[in-house]
């Protein structure tokens, strides 16, 4: 073989080699809202990529929890944060993922336009209800209210219509047919301070505490990068520290993202306690409602919706 071939091969095979280590990456998507603030702080630290030199890390954002679904059937997101209960309703149907991590346990609240509505009951035909999607974990807990008053829990699934949460804002300040928002911090607060009112919480829904958002993992992810899921969650337990130790910090860093006053942020990132954690909770009982109405064919067990140790007691 001639010199030059070989030095052809070569530099060749170091090109592949270095088109390699480029393309290692972990894909990341989030929603919107404070409940994803230790994600935003380790993208903003980039905590993540000091524990993974050389590895890319791509952040998505999307308005729901459908977009990230589809994202991880084609193989473009490796963790994906959501309400638990698309992620209940994806292990159901199949998916090859399970929760791997909480982030947080946020205020959720049915929020109304109209003074005169008191309950569901007072709602007309013509009232329509902005939720993310269907099946998302506010819809779950609309349900529920539902459920509660009129015996039936997909009473109002007629009139719902699937909106981001801060284009359920813009649609509730507007003249719109949207009168009503299953709303989570802050767009809650923006609402109640343009004279809207609550009329459920997600806590007295669930009558105890519910884990609200979660991270979900394919389970190619967990099994062939097991490197990079690690890092992923102490990256994520060094963000939530950080923001429970260092509160005021955190919020000066983010109310300009969320266009509230620091003090405002502080208090919805300190509802009844830092709202933070990695741990799990209320998604067994959660799991169980959703079987009850429909939503599930079987509850799920700790075993089946969750990988190994994850959001145990800290």
């Amino acid at each position: 073989m001639k010199i030059r071939q070989v030095l052809g091969i070569a530099a060749a095979l170091l090109i592949c080699a270095g088109c390699t280590k480029q393309e290692e990456s972990i894909n990341i998507a989030q929603q919107y809202g404070i409940a994803y603030a230790p994600l935003q702080i380790m993208q903003s630290r980039g905590l993540l990529e000091k524990r993974l030199e050389g590895v890319r890390v791509n952040w998505k954002q999307f308005g729901g929890p459908t977009a990230i679904r589809e994202g991880m059937l084609a193989g473009e997101i490796d963790i994906g944060f959501m309400g638990p209960a698309p992620a209940l309703i994806g292990i159901d149907n199949g998916m090859e993922w399970k929760i791997a991590t909480g982030i947080s346990m946020n205020e959720v609240a049915i929020v109304v336009k109209n003074e005169s509505v008191k309950t569901l009951a007072d709602l007309t035909k013509e009232d329509r209800i902005a939720i993310l999607s269907p099946a998302c974990t506010q819809h779950v807990l609309l349900c529920m209210a539902a459920e509660k008053e009129f015996g039936d829990p997909h009473y109002l699934d007629s009139q719902l219509v699937s909106l981001s949460h801060p284009d359920a804002v813009n649609a509730l300040l507007s003249n719109t047919e949207i009168t009503a928002h299953v709303a989570t911090p802050p767009y809650i607060q923006m609402e109640l301070d343009a004279g809207m009112h609550r009329i459920y919480t997600g806590a007295e829904l669930m009558e105890g505490p519910l884990t609200f958002i979660t991270g979900v993992a394919t389970q190619a992810f967990y099994q062939n990068k097991s490197r990079q899921y690690a890092a992923f969650l102490e990256s994520l337990r060094e963000a939530i520290d950080y923001i429970n130790a260092n509160m005021d910090e955190a919020a000066a860093l983010l109310a300009p993202e969320y266009g509230i006053s620091e003090e405002e942020l502080i208090a919805q990132m300190s509802v009844q306690g830092s709202i933070y954690s990695m741990e799990l909770m209320g998604i067994e009982e959660l799991s169980g409602a959703m079987h009850r109405m429909g939503f599930l064919t079987t509850p799920l067990t700790r075993a089946e919706f969750a990988f190994p140790e994850v959001g145990e007691q800290e």
